[in-house]
């Protein structure tokens, strides 16, 4: 195992009940690592694949045009500063290196939908996420999640836009003190999900559709560090949309033997998801490699699935760590053991069995 890797080992044996795991070898899953898998686990970005796959099936059916223009402007309004660790921006200045933002005489600056959609995966750009997001509907994500299998009896709970999430957490509407409470009001009983639901949607349009409401609330970020790290872990942990190791085990694997509805909508997919393919580090061991990742306070998640050279069957990972201590999260952003433990899987067909020999010994 890559010393870099062995951290994340180390968190397993030390902290069992917060980490998800389902690794396996489509065909040989019974020798495969499950882990907690029906534990439901904050998704972080790992929940963009849903508003993937629903892009991908509403271009494929026709419904949405990939080449439409997309204004630069258009995505500001969908973009909260400092709440994504800078993706959007490299997002945007990637593609202007590339010539893939255009420009009109007279006209706005844009970038095409399918740009969008790479924004998307490849940085993990919220706003990128949240426009796809608003285009296709809410009830359209959901019946995606459902169509996937993503359901709540797989411990998936409702996917929402990520800026309605962040302006949940805190606003300048608020009053500094009701931060916590207010968020912890929504676990109250049925009702407090229901109502933490339509307060995302309202926070969603009230920043999309009114300039003032969004120029306040940038301002008020750049002058009042709210809401805490607490907070913000607190939120992770209790609100975020979760899911369960087996069931994105289960949806890269549909992904990598192209299971969507057609066939175009799972090439496209797959052309998105296999963007590491383009280093050739990847080449040398892999024919294919589809990867999304996730991070939020406390919260990395990780979702692979990998062709090694010369095999005709996956190797699928979903990985999840929750409730990593402060230092450790900002650390491991950095290092990115769990990453690191995750292609040592994918590459070398030795190290799947090693993991479940190590496991089987540090647990009764």
């Amino acid at each position: 195992m890559p010393v870099v890797a062995r951290p994340a080992l180390q968190r397993l044996i030390d902290a069992p009940e917060s980490v998800g795991l389902a690794i396996y070898q489509v065909g040989r899953e019974n020798e495969g690592v499950i882990w907690n898998a029906d534990s439901p686990m904050p998704l972080a970005s790992v929940a963009k694949l849903i508003v993937l796959v629903a892009y991908v099936e509403a271009v494929a059916n026709g419904e949405l045009d990939p080449l439409a223009a997309v204004t630069l402007v258009e995505l500001e309004q969908y973009y909260l500063p400092n709440f994504d660790l800078g993706a959007h921006r490299r997002a945007v200045q990637e593609l202007r290196e590339g010539g893939r933002v255009f420009s009109e005489e007279g006209a706005a600056p844009y970038v095409l939908l399918e740009d969008v959609a790479w924004m998307m995966v490849r940085h993990s750009s919220n706003a990128a996420s949240d426009y796809l997001h608003h285009l296709l509907g809410q009830s359209r994500i959901e019946e995606t999640a459902l169509a996937l299998g993503l359901d709540q009896a797989s411990g998936q709970t409702a996917p929402c836009t990520f800026l309605g999430q962040f302006l949940v957490m805190a606003n300048h509407t608020r009053a500094a003190a009701n931060d916590r409470a207010s968020l912890e009001s929504y676990l109250q009983d049925e009702a407090g999900a229901e109502v933490y639901g339509r307060d995302v949607a309202l926070l969603f349009d009230a920043y999309r559709e009114q300039a003032s409401f969004r120029q306040s609330e940038v301002t008020w970020r750049s002058e009042v560090r709210r809401p805490t790290i607490e907070t913000q872990r607190f939120f992770a942990g209790r609100l975020a949309p979760q899911g369960t190791a087996r069931a994105y085990g289960e949806l890269m694997a549909r992904l990598a033997q192209n299971g969507l509805s057609n066939a175009d909508s799972s090439y496209q997919a797959r052309r998105y998801l296999e963007w590491p393919m383009r280093f050739p580090v990847n080449q040398e061991s892999f024919s294919n490699l589809g990867y999304k990742n996730g991070s939020l306070p406390g919260v990395l998640t990780t979702a692979y699935y990998g062709y090694r050279l010369g095999e005709s069957a996956p190797v699928v990972i979903a990985m999840f760590y929750r409730d990593l201590p402060q230092q450790t999260y900002r650390r491991w952003r950095f290092d990115l053991p769990h990453d690191e433990l995750a292609r040592w899987l994918l590459a070398d067909p030795e190290a799947l069995p090693l993991l479940a020999a190590a496991l089987n010994q540090a647990t009764p």
